[in-house]
């Protein structure tokens, strides 16, 4: 791992306040490390860790003295589009927020009721809320999906895009959403049929009114949010994770999310359960590096995860989500796709090990097939 990449993942660990003390060097690239905070989906909370350095001071590793050299080190137009990058942020989260008070609103008024996926609760679990980059939108509407997608078309005259596994897409106010009849693909592989039967079962049975958060509206009526229950989230967030990280990548940003809830929430897993099911799913080694990494570079407390062990391969687990060695693209084009997916799927075998129990041969039969069944997308 490079100084850049070093550097960031410290000076991240001082921005959700793990970390108090941070040596910065005097040759840092700071067009690098912007470059690697955007792509990592951290640079808000980078330029927050950069505050702090600079507000405290910090101790140069070639001085003995506390110095305050940030502002002066880096580029004055660099530190502009930086702090111009990050209001961004905190403006589209109000409008993400919005957005989402608006849908639910919609469906309310027709008796669905809303469940959020990912992003929006996931960023109450941060230090800095607003400083989580904002996604698409993925909802939930406990079976009402279809019914859901006939009133946004007919009442909103919003197309609806069916061409996608196990949800259907659309455009809301701007934003993407991604209506879930399903919460995995369970076309790809036979551990994903097993994990969406959990997960619809955790799901109806264990959503409770603790889950449901009120927001203000201007209107007399509440609108209500509702949230998935811990249960839930500590199956699916683990397979969301193990899942880009197998295919593609996985993202700072995407391990915080992780780590942020089990630093909120860890006390209230039923862990006599749960190490045994992602065991169960191949998912329990994924889970221990996933582990040793928020505890190494990031600062989060080891007791929060559940019984961790050393593993030989944390550095090939840590190069990977700062650079994936597979680095090849997609450009769009079927032929250049037919070349890039095989080579990848190849090579991320070592990959699909610590996340899936099923064989690498039955995966790729699975991806054919559900290729075959969404023929639109063979090539994204």
């Amino acid at each position: 791992m490079n100084t850049s990449k070093e550097f960031l993942l410290t000076i991240v660990s001082v921005g959700i306040g793990h970390r108090k003390v941070c040596s910065i060097p005097k040759a840092v690239d700071w067009q690098e490390v912007f470059r690697l905070a955007q792509v990592q989906g951290v640079a808000a909370i980078v330029l927050d860790g950069l505050n702090k350095v600079h507000d405290s001071g910090f101790l140069d590793e070639s001085s003995d003295k506390v110095e305050l050299m940030v502002q002066d080190s880096m580029p004055q137009m660099l530190r502009l589009e930086w702090i111009g990058e990050v209001l961004q942020y905190e403006q589209r989260y109000a409008v993400y927020e919005k957005n989402i008070r608006d849908l639910a609103t919609f469906y309310q008024k027709h008796g669905i009721r809303m469940m959020v996926l990912k992003g929006f609760g996931l960023s109450m679990n941060y230090p800095v809320p607003n400083h989580r980059p904002c996604g698409d939108l993925d909802i939930y509407l406990f079976g009402e999906q279809e019914k859901a997608d006939k009133l946004i078309e007919e009442e909103l005259g919003i197309k609806i895009d069916n061409s996608h596994h196990h949800h259907s897409v659309f455009q809301f106010q701007g934003e993407t959403v991604e209506n879930h009849y399903d919460f995995l693909n369970v076309h790809v592989r036979k551990s994903n049929k097993r994990m969406e039967a959990k997960l619809k079962e955790l799901c109806h049975t264990e959503t409770t009114e603790s889950t449901d958060i009120v927001l203000t509206t201007n209107n007399p009526n509440e609108t209500i949010i509702v949230f998935p229950s811990v249960e839930f989230n500590a199956i699916y967030l683990l397979r969301h994770c193990a899942a880009h990280f197998a295919s593609t990548e996985m993202t700072v940003r995407q391990v915080l999310d992780w780590a942020f809830f089990m630093e909120k929430h860890h006390r209230e897993i039923k862990w006599d359960e749960y190490i045994p099911y992602i065991k169960q799913e191949g998912m329990y080694r994924f889970y221990n590096l996933l582990g040793l990494f928020c505890m190494s570079h990031l600062g989060f407390d080891a007791s929060i995860f559940h019984g961790l062990y050393s593993d030989g391969l944390i550095e090939r687990f840590s190069n990977e989500i700062l650079e994936p060695e597979f680095k090849d693209r997609e450009n769009g084009r079927l032929l250049h796709s037919l070349s890039v997916k095989p080579r990848r799927w190849w090579h991320n075998r070592w990959k699909n090990r610590l996340c899936y129990p099923d064989s690498a041969w039955e995966e790729f039969v699975y991806g054919l097939w559900a290729k075959v069944l969404k023929p639109s997308h063979f090539w994204q």
